[in-house]
Order: C-alpha cells, then sequence, then structure tokens
C-alpha cells in the first residue's frame, strides 16, 4: 500500500497480484491462477478529472482474473476449480467486489465458468463498473476474440 501512497500504481498492482499454484502429491506443478488488481478499470477512473483517489480504491476492489492454466495431463480431476474456488475465498475474505476476466471465445469455456459461479457474458455485452465504485458509469467486457466472465461480491448485480 506504501507503493499506492506514493503514487507508483504498477508497484501497488504487483504487490496486489495473487498467484495461486497446485502441485501433485510429488510436489510437481499441476495448475496455476493469477489474480492482478485491474488495470482496464485504474486506467478508466484515472481518466476521469478528480477521482484519482478512486484508481487505488479499484485495485483494492476489483481483480482480474488474469490466467488459469491446468496440465494437460491433469485437467478434468477438479484443479483448476479448486484454484478458482481459492481465488473466490481469497479476495472476498479481503473484501473485493469483483472478480472477472476472459478467455479466448474459440475454447468455449462458458459452461466451466458458469459451473465455478460466474455469468458469461454474449459477445458485446458489458457490465458497470464505474457507478458502484465512483458514481460514473464505465463499462467493462471483452476484448475482440474474447469472451467475459465476472462474479459480483454477495447478490447479483
Amino acid at each position: 500500500m506504501r507503493a499506492a501512497q506514493g503514487g507508483d500504481l504498477l508497484l501497488a498492482a504487483a504487490a496486489l497480484s495473487l498467484p495461486l499454484v497446485a502441485t501433485d502429491r510429488s510436489g510437481q506443478v499441476v495448475g496455476a491462477l493469477l489474480g492482478v488488481p485491474s488495470g482496464a478499470v485504474t486506467e478508466m477512473v484515472t481518466r476521469l478529472p478528480g477521482h484519482d483517489q478512486h484508481a487505488l480504491v479499484a485495485m483494492i476492489r476489483y481483480a482480474k482474473i488474469k490466467a488459469v492454466a491446468v496440465d494437460k495431463d491433469a485437467r478434468g480431476r477438479g484443479i483448476g476449480a479448486a484454484l478458482l474456488k481459492r481465488c473466490v475465498q481469497v479476495y472476498w475474505q479481503l473484501d473485493y467486489m469483483l472478480l472477472f476476466g476472459e478467455f479466448e471465445t474459440t475454447r468455449a469455456l462458458g459452461p466451466y465458468y458458469t459451473r465455478q459461479g460466474f455469468t458469461v457474458l454474449e459477445h458485446g455485452q458489458t457490465i458497470d463498473v464505474g457507478t458502484l465504485l465512483c458514481g460514473v458509469p464505465m463499462r467493462l467486457g471483452a476484448g475482440p476474440g474474447e469472451t467475459f466472465f465476472y462474479r459480483w461480491r454477495g447478490r447479483i448485480r
């Protein structure tokens, strides 16, 4: 948090990242997940005049699941689901409000993320991440060739 207080949001983002690793009984890595503060939301907020203080709030309230990977030979054993479950537990314990991510649309992972408790958006759909954060609507969704998934803490918004 000292980095953010000093104005170094990149250093703060690194400090707020959540790397999770799953290993098998022999200690071999079979899966990993990386959660990071939302650079997209932070950037949108910093562009709003007079809302600089909300950039740090965005970093400690909204997180992006940047990557989930499971070794090909270990798939189908619930490792990805366990990593996602732990990720959600940690972020909710830290009082985050929103977790989201994207996957390549061609991978057709929508049903998987839905089973894990996330809402998967159709192409072109977005969610408002700004009104709750700083009183200004800001839309967030998937980039080209990507599908967006998200989960609000508590009730669905």
